[in-house]
């Protein structure tokens, strides 16, 4: 399978995740932003890179750079171009609101590698990595590690909640919630066996620092300490 056909579907599970299409009379926006201070790494030097090679050159035949919005908190870069915004929505997606996002058949009907690329760019950036505390171990720090989604779209969770079940990741939902900061209801799913996460980290992976550096500290240390900023871990990961 072609290596293009692979980063392709990893940039659609990214746009879900970070991504926005939008349309007024005076233009048709695509943007693609991420929390500016754990998620910036990630996008300079995977996301920004993959999405020039894929769509970018291919396209306008020009790069494009990422931005800090700090007033936002976040980082990516916002495109103001037809072409784009007609890629997206050539192949099933809609502009608008993502609360009743659903799966276009190209991503549902799409071949298993393809799908856990897709899989692996949402997970990067609207999932998690997290480790809970094992209560009835006398070392009860956060060891049980746990790979959640979460996302404002019921149907889409049924969807990806289908996807991993089908791929044998045994998941659970947890009951619907506002955050503080939230407007929509959140959704989410979480595969939560620890022989799951393990085959869910060697068969599917991360590419976003965020989560990997938390991997690396909880093989490291036998746990990951909540709360944690990546600098943190990075501090964490270069003691001896």
């Amino acid at each position: 399978m072609k290596n293009e056909n692979i980063k392709q579907f990893e940039l659609l599970g990214i746009y879900i995740g970070d991504g926005c299409l939008s349309k007024t009379k005076k233009y048709k926006e695509f943007a693609v932003l991420g929390d500016i201070t754990e998620e910036k790494e990630y996008y300079e030097t995977h996301v920004i890179p993959m999405f020039n090679e894929i769509i970018m050159k291919p396209i306008l035949n020009k790069n494009v750079v990422g931005k800090s919005y700090p007033s936002m908190g976040v980082f990516g870069f916002l495109i103001f171009n037809d072409k784009i915004f007609e890629y997206f929505t050539n192949l099933g997606f809609k502009s608008g609101p993502k609360t009743n996002m659903k799966l276009p058949k190209l991503i549902t009907e799409a071949k298993p590698e393809l799908q856990k690329a897709f899989l692996r760019g949402l997970f990067d950036t609207d999932g998690s990595i997290y480790f809970e505390k094992n209560y009835s171990a006398k070392h009860n720090e956060h060891r049980k590690p746990k790979i959640k989604l979460a996302t404002t779209s019921k149907t889409l969770k049924n969807q990806i909640k289908k996807m991993c079940e089908k791929f044998g990741f045994k998941t659970m939902n947890r009951s619907p919630y506002k955050g503080k900061r939230d407007k929509n209801t959140l959704h989410e799913l979480v595969v939560y066996r620890k022989n799951d996460v393990e085959r869910w980290i060697n068969e599917i992976g991360f590419n976003n620092s965020k989560h990997k550096t938390k991997i690396a500290v909880w093989r490291k240390l036998g746990y990951c300490p909540p709360k944690t900023t990546i600098a943190e871990r990075r501090n964490i990961l270069e003691r001896n």
